[in-house]
């Protein structure tokens, strides 16, 4: 019996752990210091859309819905041409999750992924642009808004690769954390980007 409970108990664990790290079910708001110090996410800010983030290449304890991401890099291609998560936060101190953006070349993942998200949530936008399809989902359920964008990379042999991102983020987030209702939110970026 007391075997039973232990083991129980562990696969209870394992479980949680595992819940906890599926970047889609992280309720927005919770403070994610832990995380971010256990998997030793480095402080950045994003980019494209200016929000803090938490940044890692080392993906192998992460998933988004049931697809468990991997550590990789495209093979024979430019030093930027890996995967990387950015966990995005409200601040530097409660760092309070808004959401991620996730980058990856693998692609069988790539593809997963996106099958994955249209058939979980069927109502989205799609918009055409030249490297393929940018999805747009504002999911009311979540208080939130899921894009999918792709862009090509090029090997060192010349052949084209995709080399897309998945933006998970609390709807209403503005660029670079603002609260100025006069700064876009990322939906009003998006969609300068990627017009229907």
């Amino acid at each position: 019996m007391r075997v039973y409970l232990l083991l129980l108990g562990f696969f209870g664990m394992v479980s949680c752990d595992s819940q906890k790290n599926d970047l889609l079910s992280i309720p927005f708001g919770q403070p994610v210091t832990e995380l971010i110090h256990t998997n030793k996410l480095q402080e950045t800010q994003d980019v494209n859309y200016g929000v803090y983030s938490y940044q890692t290449d080392q993906l192998d304890k992460f998933r988004i819905g049931n697809i468990n991401l991997k550590t990789y890099a495209y093979p024979n291609s430019a030093a930027a041409d890996y995967n990387n998560l950015q966990m995005y936060v409200d601040n530097r101190k409660s760092q309070r999750y808004l959401g991620f953006r996730y980058t990856t070349v693998k692609q069988d993942e790539i593809t997963a992924l996106l099958e994955q998200l249209k058939k979980q949530y069927p109502e989205f936008e799609r918009r055409k642009d030249s490297p393929g399809d940018a999805y747009f989902w504002d999911l009311k359920s979540l208080n939130a808004w899921l894009f999918y964008y792709p862009s090509f990379s090029r090997d060192k042999n010349d052949k084209n690769f995709l080399h897309s991102n998945f933006l998970f983020v609390k709807k209403g987030t503005r660029v670079e954390n603002s609260k100025d209702t006069s700064v876009f939110t990322i939906w009003q970026l998006m969609e300068l980007q990627y017009p229907k």
